[in-house]
């Protein structure tokens, strides 16, 4: 189908080309080994393994076979599913920067895929985000690829590919939602943002619509987790005291991680905020075409010289100004040679529709 912005393209023999049947999702692999020394085994016909991605531990991200393409991977799971192998050997953990670019893999093919749900593979006949191990022996039985630290991984990675896409882990798979762990025996609240009626909300958003929702949380008996009181940028504190909130409306599970939805965040606020659209501009009405004659003198005039400069017809040499000159019929015939009039019809004195076109500001 395509190569994936933003990694190398480093292509390798070994592949089936048009071999994708379908992409059920993203499976996590460990090199037990380096990045250079796993793309020069690619590179060999004898070995006859290949990936789409790779990951450096320093952050280097490579794609070795096009999606469309059959890689050489996990057995079995080669029709149905794409694979990352990542530098390293089983039992260490993925570096934060292998993380991300697992991450964006991971997003890209969410966003690629419409059948790749948000979310991590509970086994081989589900779809998101799943192991090599997972596969059991019609994968190659490799029950330690990419290792157990790994494996506890998985679900930072969906957290990090939801943020880049914009959207809430989607429910199910193997953690069923639940909050997902770093991978260091620790969990961390939900980092990514929802937009409800225009404005932004979740980790990093910003604005007073998100003071006044930590304020409404305090009210309301949720706010044991702010430390210097409700604030203008979300927090991790926003999160998680906004998930006592969603639990004490009965939401388990995904449902009440910390980021607002639409119906929890009416019950706590009793609406909807809506970012303040801005007042719909007001234009000068066409006063007549006897209203520009020699000695007139208007703020509407000066403003529409302003227009006109604006528009890039100006003829003046001084101003514009709030007297009717000369100058303003020839700027004016030059806005109505613009708008494809000729002849007397763009004589410099001006007429309803051009005027219209012209937008003046109304001066109060």
């Amino acid at each position: 189908m395509a190569r994936m912005p933003g990694a190398t393209w480093r292509p390798v023999p070994n592949f089936r080309k048009g071999g994708q049947l379908q992409v059920r999702g993203l499976v996590i692999h460990i090199m037990q080994g380096t990045l250079l020394g796993t793309d020069s085994w690619f590179r060999n016909p004898v070995s006859e393994a290949s990936s789409h991605w790779g990951t450096g531990r320093a952050g280097q991200l490579y794609q070795w076979v096009d999606t469309a393409d059959r890689a050489w991977a996990q057995g079995n799971g080669n029709t149905d599913w794409l694979s990352s192998e990542n530098e390293g050997r089983s039992g260490q953990l993925l570096t934060d920067d292998q993380l991300d670019r697992n991450a964006e893999i991971f997003a890209w093919i969410v966003q690629n895929y419409d059948d790749v749900p948000l979310r991590r593979a509970a086994g081989p006949s589900d779809r998101g985000l799943g192991w090599h191990g997972m596969g059991g022996k019609a994968w190659g039985n490799h029950p330690d690829c990419p290792g157990a630290p790994i494996v506890a991984q998985l679900d930072e990675i969906v957290r990090r590919a939801a943020v880049i896409v914009g959207k809430k882990p989607a429910p199910g798979g193997s953690n069923g939602g639940t909050k997902p762990s770093t991978g260091t025996g620790t969990t961390t609240p939900a980092r990514y943002k929802v937009t409800i009626n225009g404005l932004a909300y979740g980790y990093g958003a910003v604005g007073d619509h998100i003071t006044t929702a930590g304020k409404a949380l305090v009210a309301k008996g949720f706010g044991k987790h702010y430390k210097a009181g409700p604030g203008p940028t979300w927090s991790d504190a926003d999160t998680r005291n906004y998930a006592d909130f969603q639990r004490s409306l009965g939401h388990t599970g995904a449902d009440a991680d910390g980021i607002p939805g639409e119906a929890s965040l009416r019950k706590l606020l009793g609406t909807l905020p809506g970012k303040t659209k801005p007042a719909a501009p007001v234009y000068e009405p066409f006063p007549g075409a006897a209203f520009f004659s020699p000695g007139r003198r208007s703020p509407i005039i000066t403003a529409m010289g302003r227009r006109l400069v604006a528009e890039g017809c100006s003829a003046y040499t001084q101003g514009p100004g709030p007297s009717w000159t000369n100058a303003d019929r020839a700027a004016y015939a030059r806005w109505q040679k613009k708008l494809g009039y000729t002849g007397t019809a763009a004589d410099g004195i001006p007429g309803k529709k051009s005027w219209d076109a012209l937008k003046v500001p109304k001066q109060l």
